[in-house]
């Protein structure tokens, strides 16, 4: 057994139902999960717990899920941050915006969890330079 700690995901979405699901898929893969619902929430979240991965939701209360992930890869302190956008927003000119806030995947709903729980351990195998003690 290794002592290695688990990776931190932060679930951003305003469906308990979405969380719930995504949350318990992630933590029987051995994952250490935070929730937030608002933009404002998961920026708090991003500055303490110094999440390895967000999933995250573009349609929020307040900010957008853009407007999180535009600010988490301008911040010096959480630009290596991967972030995940999960949305029902399935049009050219939506993905382009994910990519142009910089993005690392553009996951459109729905999505079968167990899908997104093997998407998101492929990203982290491909980036094996990401540690989940950092």
């Amino acid at each position: 057994m290794t002592n290695q700690k688990p990776y931190r995901i932060l679930l951003v979405d305003d469906e308990p139902g979405i969380r719930k699901i995504l949350r318990l898929f992630f933590e029987l893969e051995g994952f250490s999960v935070f929730e937030a619902i608002t933009a404002n929430q998961a920026i708090s979240v991003i500055k303490k717990e110094k999440p390895h991965l967000v999933i995250l939701d573009v349609i929020l209360c307040g900010q957008t899920g853009f407007d999180v992930c535009e600010w988490v890869k301008s911040n010096p302190e959480t630009k290596d941050t991967i972030v995940f956008l999960f949305t029902a927003l399935n049009q050219e000119h939506d993905y382009r915006e994910g990519q142009r806030v910089g993005c690392d995947q553009y996951l459109t709903k729905p999505q079968n969890p167990k899908d997104i729980v093997e998407r998101v351990n492929e990203y982290l195998k491909s980036k094996a330079e990401i540690k989940p003690e950092n």
